[in-house]
């Protein structure tokens, strides 16, 4: 094999790796929308208890708050596969409320 066909080959291999990342990032992105718009519901129907409560919807939030925060972290290290530099605005975008 060239030079230059290794080095095409090589570019294509590269190129593949970061839209999977892409996608990937994206996938990431969703599912952690997708919990943030949950907790968001639950919140509502909740409303104010308190912590020792034994409710289920409370304790599916706190479920769905620690997924959130995992998948949080794993947008951040997805990021920066692809070489994005950190984003402290990240947090304003995808809010994970506080605990319950």
């Amino acid at each position: 094999m060239s030079f230059r066909k290794a080095a095409e080959a090589q570019q294509r291999l590269e190129l593949e790796l970061n839209e999977e990342r892409a996608a990937a990032l994206r996938r990431i992105a969703q599912t952690l929308e997708s919990f943030l718009e949950q907790l968001s519901v639950l919140r509502e129907q909740i409303g104010t208890v308190h912590w020792s409560d034994p409710s289920p919807d409370l304790a599916r939030f706190r479920e769905l708050r620690r997924l959130a925060v995992r998948q949080r972290w794993y947008l951040e290290v997805q990021r920066e596969a692809l070489g994005l530099r950190p984003d402290h605005r990240l947090d304003e975008f995808y809010r994970i409320p506080r605990p319950m």
